[in-house]
Parts: structure tokens; C-alpha cells; sequence
């Protein structure tokens, strides 16, 4: 017998931009570049913004629900592909972002009696319990919608903002601008004027492809499942049964502790290496990891770790406020034995700070292959990152303060880790956790018996 659903819709509804004024330089149709072809089929990027409030239900319907759908529809306007979908006819050599007029961003409101403090707490939690909180991209083979959001109350306690967006028009960098364009016009009560820090660039002839590398995805794609198949049915968006999703904060003092203790390690082993890039992000992602394949007792060979890489600022004509994927990954690779040795963290940062430093080579040297290379790895031995402290999600503030937690769901697909700045402001940088039951824990025994360590030996 199916079990009841904690969550009761109020609303569905669809929220249109206002209609655009002849002068509007904003495009109703985009080509999708090779940054955003890499990433067609991906599951969407899912992710929760939980806020704490005491409104009730009538007052959440009256006043945060109508302010919410009119700085939406006003923020949209700024940034049209929103509420287009991504679009690949039969007749059409390659998919196509396309706003035609009348298109909208689908909005679910809905209502919840769920305990609100445990579903945005840090402890290990069922993946399963976030879906009913989150919304879909219901699409069909020819046509999928870039975004939908699904604003949920927790009467006189909270609400969250979930949101679903298709990874081939947006990434992580741009996903955080329209997230945090959304907060603003809302917090300046629907003033359509944008700083230029969040104002979009839709140029695409700023994107340069001289090794035709949009061909070679475009052709992974098509030749995926069958030739010619021009399906845009996304990846499976269901997380592996008994996933659990968990947060994990790294101060400043515990990230210089394992700094300190990665020279000690590399003094004694004679592997100091001056090129090597060794930032906060390094070492961040080189203790995770650690932790991840420790916990996840994966058998001897070799284990992959997959670094999204912004490819603005690395090159030139790319500016910050550039809308679209712009990223590219790095794939780093390492014996599983040297990585779970005494020495481990010590190599894993040695392996990433010199993929990283490899960089200045080219951003894109070498990536004609990068799909098909990834799909030749089995999947439990491949950890992702999604996210990144720079985004500064706790400062989404729509006018009701800093969210409580933010969440990104998505991870619970591949089991990868996430990485956000901390609630509290400071310089700790919080890691979303995706992993089976019985493997979270022997991370939570893996990740704080490490930090001992490194605070002891240091």
C-alpha cells in the first residue's frame, strides 16, 4: 500500500517573464556551445534552500508566495532561456535553447507537517525523504524544460525553495547568479534593475572551438544508445536504494592542520614539489576524497576523481558574468593503495595540486575525448564534485535572511560529494555527503578520527 505523501500541493502554477520591450537585448533562442554539450543528457542539478520563518499558512499565501511570483517574473525578464526548454527537432542539425512567447517557469507551491529542523539538519538523512520537497523537468524526447522551482511551507516554522535546472544550459556559476538575481529583486521589492555583477552575457561568439569539440560530444550523444537517436531524455534522476545524504563542515584551523600535515608528510617522504598548486580547495577535495573511497571499501586498482573546472578567468574572453556551462573537468586518477596508506592525503594532494597546475598548459588541451573517457570508468570508482564555496549560497537571502542550510540533492545520483560555503559566514567550507547506509558510517569514523590525527601530529 502506498504510503501517504508528506507534502500537500496548494498550487501549480506557471510564471511567465513580462512581455519583452522592443529594445530588450536579451535572446529568445540560443545555440548550445560544446561547454553545454558535454553535459546534454545529465541528470538536472537539484538543490534545497531551507529558510527559517514563523509565518503561518495564510500569511505565507498572502505575502511570501505573491512576493516570491512577482520577483521571479521580473528577474526572468533578465534572464529569458529560463523559461524556454531545450529543444532538439527532427529537422534541426543540433539542440537549441528556445524561449518562444508564452513560455514560463513551472512553480509548485506546497505545504509540509515534516519536522523541518531534522530535514535540514547535518546528520546522515535518507535521500528519498527530499523528493517530495523538490520539483521535476518533465519533458518529452524532443523537448525539455530548463527550470522548474517548488517553494514548500513548514507552518510557523520555515519553507525551502527547491529547484531543478537542465545542466546543458546552466551551470553551477550561472545557476548561483539567477539564485541570487531572484534575491535581490525580491529584497528591492521587485526593482528590475540588476548590479552588473548579476546581469548575464548571452554573447556566444565568445566561445571559441578550435579543436570541434561540440562535434565530438554532439556524436557521443547521438551514438550513445543508437545511432542517429536525437533523444533528449536526461539520466536517470532516481538516487540507488538506502542512499543517504549527510553535511560535513572543515574550519580554516582544520584545513591548515591537514596542510601542515601534508608538508610533514611530503618532507619526510622527500615528495615536496614546488609546483605543485596547493590551495584550500586542494586539500578540501584531496581529505574528501580520502574519506569517500576509505568509506566506500572499494577493492584494490585504480579510483578516479572528477574537479569541474570554470573555464572563466582561465580564458580571455570570457568574462564572469557569462551565461551558460563555461566549465570543463579534470579527471585525476590514483592507486587505491596509495591513497588508503599512511601517506594518503599526502598523495591525494600531490595528484590534484599538480592536475590543477597542469591547467596552465590549456584549459581544453586534450578534452576531444572527455565524455566517451569517463563512460570507460566504472562507475563506483569515480567521485565527483558538485558545487563550490565561491558560489556563497548562504547569502541567497530573499528577505527573510540567510537560509538555515542549503542542499544539493543531486549528488544522491552518483553518490559524489558537494562543497558550499558555511552557514555561519566564516571561512569553513561545508561537504555534502551521498553514500549508502552502511558505508556513512564508516566516513563519520574516517573523517573525524583524520582530524584528530592531523590536529595531534601538527
Amino acid at each position: 500500500m502506498a504510503q501517504p505523501s508528506p507534502v500537500k500541493v496548494l498550487e501549480v502554477c506557471r510564471v511567465a517573464p513580462p512581455p519583452l520591450s522592443p529594445d530588450s537585448t536579451v535572446p529568445k533562442s540560443l545555440p548550445l556551445t560544446f561547454f553545454d554539450m558535454l553535459f546534454l543528457k545529465f541528470p538536472p542539478t537539484q538543490r534545497l534552500f531551507f529558510y527559517e520563518t514563523s509565518h503561518p499558512t495564510n500569511t505565507f499565501l498572502e505575502i511570501i508566495v505573491p512576493k516570491l511570483k512577482h520577483s521571479l517574473s521580473v528577474t526572468l525578464q533578465h534572464y529569458i532561456p529560463l523559461a524556454g526548454n531545450v529543444t532538439w527537432a527532427q529537422d534541426y542539425s543540433k539542440p537549441i535553447i528556445k524561449y518562444v512567447e508564452g513560455d514560463t517557469v513551472l512553480l509548485t507551491v506546497a505545504e509540509s507537517e515534516i519536522d523541518f529542523y531534522s530535514l535540514s539538519g547535518d546528520n546522515f538523512r535518507d535521500a528519498q525523504n527530499f523528493n517530495p520537497f523538490l520539483p521535476c523537468l518533465v519533458g518529452t524526447e524532443t523537448q525539455v524544460p530548463v527550470f522548474a522551482i517548488q517553494v514548500t511551507l513548514f507552518p510557523n516554522v520555515g519553507f525551502s525553495i527547491g529547484y531543478a535546472s537542465h545542466h546543458a544550459v546552466l551551470d553551477g556559476k550561472t545557476t548561483t547568479m539567477f539564485m541570487h538575481s531572484w534575491a535581490f529583486i525580491c529584497t528591492h521589492d521587485g526593482d528590475s534593475t540588476l548590479t552588473p555583477e548579476l546581469t548575464p552575457l548571452y554573447d556566444r561568439t565568445l566561445i571559441v572551438d578550435p579543436s570541434n569539440l561540440k562535434m565530438a560530444y554532439s556524436n557521443f550523444w547521438l551514438g550513445k544508445d543508437e545511432p542517429g537517436n536525437k533523444s533528449l531524455a536526461l539520466g536517470d534522476m532516481k538516487a540507488p536504494p538506502d542512499t543517504v545524504l549527510g553535511t560535513f563542515l572543515l574550519t580554516q584551523e582544520n584545513i591548515e592542520n591537514i596542510k601542515k600535515w601534508v608538508f610533514f608528510q611530503w618532507k619526510k617522504k622527500q615528495l615536496q614539489n614546488s609546483s605543485v598548486h596547493m590551495s584550500s580547495f586542494v586539500i578540501i577535495a584531496a581529505y574528501t576524497w580520502i574519506c569517500m573511497v576509505k568509506a566506500r571499501q572499494i577493492m584494490a586498482g585504480k579510483v578516479y576523481l572528477s574537479i569541474n573546472v570554470d573555464c572563466r578567468g582561465r580564458l580571455p574572453t570570457i568574462p564572469r558574468t557569462y551565461f551558460g556551462n563555461c566549465i570543463t573537468s579534470l579527471s585525476i586518477d590514483a592507486d587505491l593503495d596509495e591513497l588508503t596508506g599512511e601517506d594518503g592525503i599526502a598523495t591525494a594532494t600531490k595528484v590534484i595540486g599538480e592536475a590543477i597546475e597542469g591547467l596552465k598548459d590549456g584549459v581544453l588541451e586534450g578534452k576531444e575525448n572527455l565524455v566517451s573517457r569517463y563512460a570507460t570508468i566504472p562507475p563506483n570508482r569515480l567521485f565527483g564534485i558538485a558545487g563550490s564555496p565561491r558560489f556563497e549560497f548562504y547569502k541567497t537571502n530573499f528577505g527573510w535572511g540567510r537560509p538555515r542550510k542549503v542542499e544539493t540533492i543531486s549528488i544522491d545520483k552518483t553518490r559524489d560529494f558537494s562543497l558550499s560555503d558555511s552557514r555561519d559566514g566564516s571561512s569553513g567550507v561545508e561537504i555534502g555527503i551521498a553514500l549508502n547506509k552502511h558505508e556513512s558510517e564508516e566516513f563519520v569514523s574516517v573523517f573525524t578520527s583524520g582530524l584528530h590525527k592531523t590536529c595531534i601530529d601538527t
